[in-house]
């Protein structure tokens, strides 16, 4: 086999006769809620890909957890050596009746409905994308696994070790995640770490006698200030305060203010670095007589481009070319279960999922229809690639 040799164009008329049933099991699995949490939504969609899984030969387990409903691991034998693990995940982030309210929809080329992006049509692709090297004979893999979570965005607490489980079992990593456009994979991505900040301060009748009272609302309004501040320090770093709490009585000066906050950046150094600059913003208080307190919950380390990641990607541009698109590796802000996967020690490419568009926006998430047959081929080519790769 020469070393250019690229399979992604063979597979592309499969991708065209496999459309109208994509759309259709796509319509299936969009129509059916499940956001993070909503387990009888999950459940029902897992049957659904059991199902269709078990009609290609693979053998599908689910591994339960206790919040967020089944994972399914599925696999199948070849008769080659690589073992390539794809990943996706099955939950959205769409609250119950989002699937009532804006049902899949074809329109000016485009399906819409909440998660068909992100990422129930990854999770298709991959499905159709080894339906397509099953079609076409080709056995020269190890293993192909499937592991499709259901508490992605939510950070994956429960699925984690599962999934670092599988990274260790296997050769190379597949996310099918959307990317940001037809000609993007992602090749790197933020890790993030959460922060719950917590101010004390004094309490006071805030009619009567407010000047005796010590604001911790006051207090953490100067700290989410002087963090958003910390980007003159840390470029490209990203930082976001979410959940502000504090006492509800309009009579009282409040004692009590919280708020938690994310931080994004592109290595795991720079997130170790923004820690002692976030302490030295709560030892130093503004409004006298109060207090801070700040606790880091590490989250999902720093995806990084590495040698082997490069590698892979040059795998993808050549089969890329074969179908005219010219893909580019980007670096993305948002984490994925790819993090997770680089953080066992697994090679992993990601946003390999379609083109997605508008995504956690209910009004707006959409793909564009003459991606899939594209995409897939790009996805199918490059599984076939990785397997035949020493």
């Amino acid at each position: 086999m020469s070393q250019t040799s690229t399979y992604a164009q063979t597979y592309l008329p499969l991708f065209h006769s496999y459309q109208g049933e994509y759309l259709q099991r796509l319509e299936t699995l969009v129509n059916i809620d499940s956001g993070t949490g909503q387990v009888a939504g999950i459940e029902e969609i897992v049957g659904y890909l059991k199902y269709w899984l078990a009609e290609l030969d693979f053998t599908v387990e689910l591994h339960s957890m206790n919040h967020y409903g089944p994972n399914l691991v599925a696999r199948r034998q070849g008769l080659g050596t690589k073992r390539v693990l794809l990943v996706g995940h099955i939950d959205t982030v769409y609250n119950a009746g989002a699937a009532q309210s804006h049902p899949f929809t074809l329109r000016d080329g485009r399906a819409y409905g909440p998660g068909v992006s992100d990422m129930k049509s990854g999770v298709l692709m991959g499905i159709y994308a080894t339906r397509a090297l099953i079609e076409a004979g080709f056995e020269d893999y190890g293993e192909l696994v499937m592991l499709w979570n259901s508490d992605e965005e939510v950070g994956s607490p429960e699925s984690r070790p599962l999934t670092q489980e599988m990274a260790r079992q296997a050769d190379v990593g597949l996310v099918l995640e959307p990317s940001c456009s037809l000609n993007q994979v992602t090749v790197a991505r933020k890790g993030a770490d959460k922060y719950i900040l917590d101010i004390t301060g004094v309490a006071a009748h805030s009619g009567v006698e407010p000047h005796k009272g010590r604001s911790a609302v006051l207090e953490l309004a100067h700290k989410i200030v002087a963090i958003y501040n910390l980007h003159a320090l840390f470029p490209n770093v990203t930082f976001n305060v979410t959940r502000l709490s504090s006492n509800e009585r309009l009579n009282i000066v409040p004692d009590h203010a919280g708020c938690w906050l994310t931080v994004r950046a592109f290595n795991k150094e720079i997130l170790d670095a923004v820690t002692p600059a976030l302490e030295q913003i709560v030892l130093n208080c503004s409004v006298p007589d109060t207090r801070a307190t700040l606790v880091r919950d590490p989250g999902r380390r720093p995806y990084e481009t590495t040698a082997e990641i490069r590698r892979l990607f040059s795998l993808a541009h050549e089969e890329g070319e074969a179908l005219g698109l010219h893909l580019e590796g980007i670096m993305q802000g948002g984490v994925s279960d790819a993090n997770g996967l680089m953080e066992a020690g697994l090679p992993t490419l990601d946003g390999l999922g379609l083109a997605g568009y508008g995504e956690h926006n209910l009004d707006l998430e959409h793909i564009p229809l003459d991606a899939i047959p594209l995409r897939g081929a790009l996805l199918a080519g490059l599984l076939q690639r990785v397997c035949l790769e020493a």
